[in-house]
């Protein structure tokens, strides 16, 4: 109901009254302390149950030592102060019933010594073995594939099936084990795992997928959508490709042949609307108990199309989730060289929108710049203290150097309190293009995605549900967002009018979200007939149009387009002036632009190219106000810079870039 209230207020807005992203309220621990993360959140059961080298008196010698006020206070020591252990993977309630006794225990220790306990619950699996003695009804809790077969968590733990979050059975579950982690073990965070196992093809799904269908459409709109107008008998349609592991271009290529499918479309809705309303539930109920508990979650990083687990069909759909927590995982790790520079950047952008730390591995150095530049107040989890042993997340020996980013990132958090993006360009997508557009259009916007971060253009990620306001940047970005409301479109004619810029590349607004084809595009009437890159005046503002952004032959997370000069002219015409930010530096070196109340400007740097360093980085600001001072800030020193100032514009250099530097401009 509250989407569709949403997506109510979304037709009727202007360009200055789009939605604004929901966001949480932050406590004020979260806020002052910044967030370093330490997690150890295999249950002693699971860690059994799994076999290996070692005894079960080795394994639980290891989980006494794990569970120890010493190895808290070795974690103290180091700077961590979000310690994230388990209470419950999902063997049952007696089952673990030890477990959560020691948890809670575990708790009290974390909070004698000012540390903030974050409790795992729940995998979004069951073991059966045990849970169905306790549980007899859980058997219809299973997710279970077209074929009607339970889907295991992976081959090798056969015994650990997926369940529907949604079912009745699993909702009570949960309520439980939140009321348990927040009365009994005072949990500062409840961390929700594997969010993205959505229903599937179990009879209580399917009954819910009619219903859903029932309640979207009326009977005359099923017989225009679908060619008949009941839905007694409807079957989801089966998965667009067999779920085994693969290269993502390849998968998500695979799921072009389906989009044009009305029922596959209603069926990926259907999930992530479902998906979306159980953390929803979850969240109120667990801050109706603790007002100012932080509820995050797993759904996998936020890359392009939406994430899928157990059932290969999309289930994830991060604008729909992130309003209700305060944090979410992106456990991806960094790519191979050859792949460019693959930064966590769009998780990380796409969270601040709604207000949510990123928590990901940043054992190494680069990691850690990147998290350190990007992420909201976090720098992530550097390690784990599984059997208290503290050792990086990428396993080895601690880099000196990481350990050095945690002092600094805890010492100096009057930097990273309150800073607000600064964004000269919103690139806006939707989830209809996401979920449902072609594969090549995903591909493109992925490409100017990362062109704009390596050119270190000073921008954000504008989520088509929630735009916010759009006057708040110089220029909007359509990077072949084909699939794009009337609304939108209704408000961005308003935005360029009032004397924004617009940028459209592509198949940029040519469907509807529903996929059906405008013609002519949605926004081709501003533009006069011809070829190549036109450029026009639309009332006080600009639009550009460039009909193709090629991509290299072979297709990357991290690549380019192959006029990335031309994107680039493109959107700086659009802005009618010099962006706030122009940085001349090699494509390895990335940037973030913050300001603070006072007008303090926060430029980080990150070096991608690591270990060689980045020599004579110039960079050219924009500022509110003369500036006094700056001072460049790395973990292991502090210098005054020397720049010059000439109106609103300070240029200064950067002699050598290590890894990272924050200059800070009063």
């Amino acid at each position: 109901m509250r989407f569709w209230l949403a997506l109510c207020c979304l037709t009727a807005a202007s360009a200055a009254a789009l939605p604004e992203p929901p966001r949480q309220l932050r406590p004020a621990w979260w806020r002052d302390e910044g967030i370093v993360v330490a997690g150890s959140w295999e249950a002693l059961p699971f860690r059994i149950r799994l076999g290996g080298p070692d005894s079960y008196e080795e394994k639980a010698e290891g989980w006494r030592r794990e569970q120890s006020e010493e190895t808290l206070q070795r974690l103290k020591a180091l700077g961590f102060n979000l310690i994230i252990t388990s209470l419950y993977k999902g063997f049952g309630l007696e089952a673990e019933r030890e477990g959560i006794e020691d948890a809670i225990k575990f708790s009290e220790a974390c909070h004698r010594l000012g540390l903030r306990v974050g409790f795992y619950i729940f995998s979004g699996t069951i073991f059966y073995e045990s849970l169905l003695a306790e549980e007899p009804g859980a058997r219809d809790w299973l997710i279970r594939d077209h074929q009607g077969n339970p889907i295991p968590y992976n081959p090798r733990q056969y015994f650990r099936p997926w369940v529907n979050r949604s079912h009745p059975g699993v909702r009570e579950h949960m309520r439980k084990l939140v009321r348990i982690a927040i009365e009994q073990g005072k949990a500062d965070v409840l961390h929700f795992d594997n969010y993205g196992a959505a229903p599937g093809y179990e009879p209580y799904s399917v009954r819910q997928f009619r219903q859903f269908l029932a309640a979207r459409y009326t009977a005359e709109e099923r017989r225009r959508r679908f060619g008949f107008p009941g839905v007694e008998f409807v079957q989801p349609p089966p998965p667009p490709y067999d779920g085994k592991p693969g290269p993502w271009v390849a998968i998500t290529h695979a799921l072009d042949r389906y989009n044009a499918d009305p029922l596959y479309r209603d069926f990926v809705e259907y999930r992530c609307e479902t998906e979306a309303d159980t953390y929803r539930e979850l969240a109120e109920y667990a801050r109706s108990l603790k007002p100012d508990v932080v509820v995050e979650l797993n759904p996998a990083g936020y890359y392009g199309p939406p994430n899928a687990r157990a059932i290969p069909v999309a289930a994830t759909d991060h604008e729909r989730l992130l309003g209700w927590g305060g944090a979410f995982w992106n456990e991806s790790h960094p790519g191979a060289p050859e792949d460019g520079v693959v930064s966590r950047f769009r998780s990380h952008k796409l969270g601040r929108q709604f207000g949510n730390m990123v928590f990901h591995y940043t054992s190494g150095r680069v990691d850690m710049a990147d998290s350190l530049a990007n992420n909201l107040q976090s720098i992530g989890c550097p390690a784990w203290f599984h059997d208290g042993r503290i050792v990086p997340t990428s396993g080895g020996d601690f880099d000196p150097a990481v350990l050095a980013m945690i002092k600094f990132f805890r010492r100096e958090q009057r930097y990273f309190r309150d800073a607000e993006d600064v964004a000269d360009v919103g690139v806006l997508n939707t989830f209809a293009n996401r979920a449902f557009g072609s594969s090549a259009a995903r591909d493109r916007v992925l490409a100017c995605e990362q062109a704009l971060y390596q050119s270190r253009v000073p921008f954000t990620l504008v989520p088509g549900r929630y735009p916010g306001d759009l006057r708040r940047f110089r220029v909007v970005l359509l990077p072949d967002t084909a699939l794009i409301s009337d609304a939108l479109l209704t408000a961005l004619r308003e935005y360029l009018q009032s004397g924004g810029g617009l940028v459209m590349t592509g198949e940029a607004g040519c469907f509807d979200e529903d996929g059906r084809r405008r013609r002519p595009c949605g926004l081709a009437g501003l533009f006069p007939p011809g070829d190549g890159v036109r450029q026009v005046r639309v009332g006080e503002g600009r639009a550009v149009y460039l009909p193709e952004v090629r991509l290299p032959h072979v297709v990357r997370l991290g690549m380019m387009p192959e006029n990335r000069d031309a994107l680039l002219a493109a959107l700086r015409w659009a802005a009618g002036g010099p962006l706030q930010a122009e940085i001349k530096a090699p494509d390895t070196v990335g940037m973030a632009l913050y300001r603070q109340a006072g007008g303090r400007r926060l430029l980080h740097l990150v070096n991608y190219g690591d270990p060689q360093p980045a020599e004579g980085v110039q960079v050219t600001l924009k500022v509110p106000a003369h500036v006094r001072s700056a001072v460049l800030l790395t973990p292991e020193s502090r210098d005054d810079l020397p720049f010059r100032q000439q109106g609103d514009t300070v240029r200064f250099t950067v002699p050598r870039l290590g890894v990272y530097a924050l200059i800070v401009l009063e």
